[in-house]
Order: C-alpha cells, then sequence, then structure tokens
C-alpha cells in the first residue's frame, strides 16, 4: 500500500530537471493509494478519553500505519502491514498501556476493496454505487413523481469539477418554496457509503417507491413541509473511495506540505498534502478542538473556515432557507448514535431537554423494526470536535433541531458495512426520521 512519497522535490533538484527524471517524478507522485498484495491487520484500541484519542491520531503521520479510523464510541483502528504490524503493536503498548484486540489480516484488503460499483450500474439497494449512478436515480424518481419532486444542483462545482446534486420533495413542489424546510444530508464523510445509500432510501420511501405502508404518516408531512435532500454532499471524495483509496475521510483539493514543510522552490521537502476534513470546515467553534493543524491530518479542519468549495455550496444553499428551515439532519456512519447539540462542548445547550427528549423518541422508533439499538448522547461524547455542520445550523441559523445520525454498525464491519445491510438500515432510520419530525420544537413544527 503506497501511502506517501517522500523526498520527491530533493530528488527533482537533483536530477537537475532531466525529461527521464521528471517522467520518474510523475510517476512518484501520482497517488497509488489502492491495496496491493500485503496482507494487512487490523489492530484496535479503545482510548481513554479526548486526550489520548488526540495523541493517538499523531500516529498518523508513522510510515508504518497505512490508516488510523476513529469511532465516536472511543474505538481507534490502525491498519497496518503484517511485516510492521508487531511493532505498532509494541508502541501501542508501552507507549499509551493499551490493550489491543486483533480484528484480522489476510483478507483486509479485500474488505477494504469491496464493492465498488460499475460507473453505470442500475440504482439498487442491494449495492453501493458511484456518484453519478446515484444521481441518474434522483433523475429518475423526479421524472417518476414530477408533482412532488424536483432535482437541482447546489451553486457552483467542487474542486474537480463535480456537481452536488439534491431534491425538493413536496406536495405540488414547483409551489412548496414557502413551506417551513427539513433539511437532510448524507456523505460528507467520503468513506461512509452507508450514508448516502441510508438517505437515498429515505428519498424513496417519502416518494412512495418502498415503505408504502409509512403512506398515512408521510402524506401528511408532504403538504406541510418542503423536503431538501442532499445524499452526497463530498462528490470528490466519495469517488475517490470508490476509485483509489477505499477510508479515504476528507474532500480532494491539495492542502499543502505535511506540519508546513516547504522547499524554496515552494514545494514540499516531505509529502504533499490532499483534502480537508470537510466535517471540521465548517464556522463554528472553528479549528479548537478534535482537529490537527498538520494539513495531511485526517482532522485537519482547513486554513480557513469554508475554504473547501463542497462546503462553501452547502452553507451557501442553507443560508437561503433562513428562517424557513425547521430541522438540520446530517447523515454519518459508524457507531449507532443519535448525537444532539453541541459538538465542541460538552456544556449542554439552554434546549437540551427538548434534544434528550427527542433523542429517546427517535432511538425507541429506530429499535422498533429490527431491535437495531442506538444510544443518544451529546455530540461532543467522548471527545470534542469544532467546526461541525449539524453545530453550525444550530447557531447559524438558529435551528433548535439540528442532529447528526451515526449509522450501523458498532464496529464489527465499521465503514466497510456489507451491502445487505442497506434496506434494513434505509427501513429503521426512515422510522427514526418520522419519530424526529413528530417530536420538532414547538416553534418549529
Amino acid at each position: 500500500y503506497q501511502r506517501r512519497v517522500r523526498g520527491v522535490e530533493l530528488f527533482l533538484i537533483l536530477c537537475g530537471m532531466k525529461v527521464y527524471c521528471v517522467l520518474f517524478l510523475i510517476l512518484l507522485t501520482s497517488e497509488v493509494l489502492s491495496y496491493n498484495n500485503e496482507n494487512y491487520e487490523i489492530l484496535r484500541v479503545n482510548a481513554k478519553d479526548a486526550k489520548q484519542v488526540d495523541a493517538l491520531l499523531t500516529l498518523e503521520t508513522l510510515d508504518s500505519i497505512d490508516d488510523i479510523v476513529i469511532s465516536k464510541l472511543g474505538t481507534v483502528d490502525f491498519i497496518v502491514t503484517e511485516e510492521k504490524a508487531e511493532g505498532v503493536k509494541q508502541l501501542l503498548k508501552n507507549k499509551f498501556g493499551l490493550n489491543i484486540q486483533h480484528l484480522g489480516n489476510g483478507n483486509v484488503k479485500k474488505a477494504l476493496e469491496n464493492v465498488s460499483g460499475d460507473e453505470n450500474a442500475t440504482f439498487s439497494y442491494t449495492a453501493y454505487h458511484r456518484i453519478g449512478t446515484i444521481y441518474s436515480h434522483l433523475e429518475a424518481v423526479a421524472n417518476q413523481y414530477p408533482d412532488i419532486v424536483e432535482v437541482f444542483s447546489l451553486t457552483g462545482k467542487t474542486y474537480e469539477g463535480r456537481e452536488i446534486k439534491a431534491v425538493k420533495i413536496s406536495r405540488d413542489v414547483s409551489n412548496s418554496d414557502s413551506k417551513p424546510l427539513l433539511w437532510i444530508d448524507g456523505g460528507i464523510h467520503a468513506r461512509e457509503w452507508i450514508a448516502p445509500a441510508t438517505v437515498m432510501y429515505i428519498i424513496d420511501a417519502l416518494v412512495g417507491n418502498h415503505e408504502t405502508d409509512l403512506a398515512p404518516k408521510i402524506a401528511p408531512l408532504l403538504e406541510k413541509y418542503q423536503f431538501v435532500i442532499a445524499p452526497c454532499i463530498n462528490p470528490d471524495g466519495y469517488e475517490y473511495t470508490h476509485t483509489s483509496r477505499r477510508l479515504w475521510r476528507k474532500t480532494r483539493k491539495p492542502s499543502g506540505c505535511e506540519e508546513g514543510e516547504e522547499n524554496i522552490y515552494g514545494g514540499c521537502f516531505t509529502q504533499n498534502c490532499w483534502g480537508v476534513d470537510p466535517n471540521r470546515n465548517w464556522d463554528a467553534d472553528w479549528g479548537k478542538s478534535g482537529v490537527s493543524s498538520n494539513p495531511c491530518s485526517l482532522v485537519y479542519p482547513g486554513s480557513a473556515p469554508f475554504d473547501q468549495l463542497n462546503t462553501a455550496a452547502v452553507r451557501d444553499q442553507l443560508l437561503q432557507y433562513k428562517g424557513r428551515i425547521k430541522l438540520y439532519v446530517t447523515y454519518h456512519s459508524y457507531s449507532q448514535l443519535f448525537l444532539l447539540p453541541l459538538g465542541y462542548t460538552m456544556e449542554p445547550p439552554p434546549d437540551h431537554e427538548h434534544h434528550t427528549a427527542v433523542g429517546k423518541a427517535v432511538v425507541a422508533a429506530i429499535k422498533e423494526r429490527y431491535g437495531t439499538e442506538y444510544t443518544p448522547m451529546i455530540s461532543a461524547g467522548l471527545y470534542p470536535a469544532s467546526g461541525d455542520s449539524a453545530d453550525w445550523a444550530y447557531h447559524a441559523l438558529s435551528i433548535s433541531d439540528a442532529y447528526t445520525f451515526e449509522l450501523r454498525d458498532t464496529g464489527k464491519h465499521g465503514f466497510v458495512l456489507p451491502p445487505e445491510q442497506i434496506v434494513e438500515s434505509g427501513g429503521e432510520n426512515i422510522d427514526g426520521l418520522l419519530a424526529l419530525i413528530d417530536n420538532l420544537a414547538a416553534d418549529n413544527k
């Protein structure tokens, strides 16, 4: 697994700009980030607190560690080659005093490269799909139900030139722009494939393509509200997880040099960095907690709030709805949590009692269908994180009901949840969403 390329600029200088050296440089700097034929192991530890999470995150710069995955439950997974696993185990034991759970080896490569759909596949809920297939299905739903569905693109495009498509769903949709608005999005973190899939399932449930037994509950909502739903708001990163690196989390815009190590020619001495954590890029306590100043970090928040085209586009769309918007919901994975405001502090906001009541109703509704247990908790949870989208919506749009769902599972499969669980995730979460809407703050109804 080729994770980083080091010393490339120095090599170029030594080569003296010869053609063959430039060709070699191109080969070096292209990101060959798919898993090769090496065997991998997954080592899991349980972080004790926020301070230890931050300390463990600093290990992501080590060449012996290929990926780090942190969940809201406090588990931290290290993906390492078998030949380097023993050294990482000793580091975790000796430096951090942590017990290590060995999650498997050998087949990790297959698990991390699995089920990437064909770019022109027919949409279904038996597989995860590429962004083009998702967008095509949005268009198909709008053509099927023109009276209640409109497709549109957010203003502008992503760094790699993609649109961020969304749908409006409402009775007499073309005349629904004065109705109170409910916003739903997913896919802000690229590797969380179950999030866009679940949001797409919710769209199909709202229009009646499935979950037809819920029609008596849904019909009055379409009369009263306008739903605006964007299933994947980080399409560049999402596509990259299908083509190159399954566990990529961030956006894809170049973000600088590792630890700011620029050379005199404006290049990087050690490592070029790509992407920003888009859920640390919002102007809500930005850059203070749960972030890193290293542009190569998983939790790099950017050089400034909204310096990513996709987060700025979503912000601008939401600002158009200020005064109308009554609910902000964003879907992530994994951990089976319903996260209440706020994400950057454990200090409860003034409306925490309302949030707690909503949380109880939502997790009860989710559990009823398949017995799946979600936990409601303040988003800061084990560790605070600044700059997330729900906190921005809570403050900037004055929305009391601004929540984050962390979908299946609790770590058995993590971000590589089998596609066989898409339908169940979708079904239990349409139940949870309906319960959430039933329990909106009185002034939001």
